[in-house]
C-alpha cells in the first residue's frame, strides 16, 4: 500500500539535483529553509560527491524520506520518477532557473511554497505512467517504466522505420515513416506535441499513439483508453527509446507491448497551479 503524506511529522527529505555551478547555493538555501522545520536533507549520490557530503543510492532516499526534491528541470523530475516507480514516492520538482512544464516552482518561490507546505496547503497530482514490456523469443521478459513517451524510431538517418501494431492481440496498423510516439497525458506535451499530437489534460486515463512523419497522410493520431495494450514489432534497425533516456534495439526483441500502467507518479504541487495558465504562458497562446 502506498504511503501517505503527513506533512506535520515529515522529518527526513531526499535531493536529486542536475549538477551546476548553481548546485551548491540552492543545497544551503534548501537546508536553511527546512531546517526552520525540523527536517534533514539526504542528498543522492552525485549530489553529495558534488557537494562533498555523504551520500545514499535514489532507492534507498525512495524509502527513507518523506519525500523527494527534483532540483533541475524536467528531465531530472522525469528520470527520479521512472527509476523510484517500484516505490512511489511522493516527489517535489523545483526549477533551478524558469518555469517548467513539470517543475512549476523556482527557487525564488521556495521559501513561500514550504510555508504553505508545512501548514497542509499543497496538492497531490498522480499522473499514469507507461508499461512498457520486452519479450525476447526465448521467452525472456523485461517491464520498464515511462512517465513521458516511448518512441519507436528509425536508427539510421537514411532508412524507414516500418513498425507493426496489434491492438490486443490483433493486427491494428503498419506505420512507415520514422517511428511512432506512445505518449502519457503528461507527456503529451512533449515530443508528441511536436510531432502533431494532441494535448491531452495530464489526469486523464488514456495514452495516445502519434505517427512521426509518415509516409501516408491517412495515418493520424490514435487515443487508447486505459486497459488496452498495443503491440508493436519492427524488423530492421529500429531502435526504441523511453523517455529520452534508456534505448533498446527493437531487433533484440519479438515485440514490445505498451500501454498506461497502473503505476503513477505521486507529485507535490503548490496550490491552485494552473495547467491551462502553464499552457498559455509556455505556448504563448492568445499571443500575436
Amino acid at each position: 500500500m502506498a504511503r501517505k503524506m503527513d506533512y506535520k511529522n515529515i522529518k527526513l527529505v531526499g535531493l536529486t539535483a542536475k549538477i551546476s555551478p548553481e548546485l551548491g547555493k540552492n543545497f544551503t538555501i534548501l537546508s536553511e529553509i527546512l531546517s526552520t522545520y525540523g527536517v534533514e536533507i539526504l542528498a543522492e549520490n552525485s549530489v553529495a560527491k558534488a557537494l562533498n557530503l555523504k551520500g545514499y543510492e535514489l532507492k534507498d532516499l525512495a524509502l527513507k524520506c518523506d519525500f523527494i526534491i527534483s532540483l533541475g528541470g524536467d528531465g531530472t523530475m522525469i528520470s527520479v520518477c521512472r527509476k523510484c516507480a517500484k516505490f512511489s514516492p511522493f516527489v517535489l520538482g523545483i526549477h533551478a532557473g524558469t518555469l517548467g512544464f513539470l517543475t512549476d516552482i523556482t527557487m525564488s518561490e521556495a521559501p513561500k511554497f514550504f510555508s504553505e507546505f508545512f501548514s497542509g496547503r499543497y496538492e497531490v497530482e498522480e499522473p499514469f505512467m507507461l508499461d512498457v514490456i520486452l519479450s525476447k523469443k526465448d521467452g525472456e521478459i523485461t517491464h520498464k517504466i515511462a512517465f513521458n513517451d516511448a518512441t519507436i524510431m528509425r536508427f539510421k538517418p537514411a532508412s524507414i522505420a516500418i513498425v507493426d501494431a496489434f491492438l490486443n492481440g490483433k493486427f491494428f496498423n503498419s506505420y512507415f515513416g520514422d517511428g511512432i510516439i506512445i505518449s502519457t497525458p503528461v507527456g503529451s506535451t512533449a515530443y508528441n506535441m511536436s510531432a502533431g499530437g494532441s494535448i491531452i489534460y495530464p489526469l486523464s486515463e488514456v495514452f495516445a499513439l502519434t505517427p512521426i512523419c509518415s509516409h501516408s497522410l491517412t495515418q493520424r493520431p490514435v487515443v487508447l483508453p486505459r486497459g488496452f495494450m498495443v503491440e508493436f514489432r519492427a524488423y530492421k534497425d529500429e531502435i526504441l527509446v523511453l523517455d529520452g533516456q534508456d534505448t533498446f534495439k527493437m531487433s533484440s526483441y519479438e515485440s514490445v507491448k505498451i500501454g498506461l500502467s497502473t503505476t503513477k507518479a505521486r507529485l507535490i504541487r503548490h496550490v491552485g497551479r494552473d495547467y491551462f495558465q502553464i499552457l498559455k504562458e509556455k505556448l504563448r497562446w492568445g499571443q500575436q
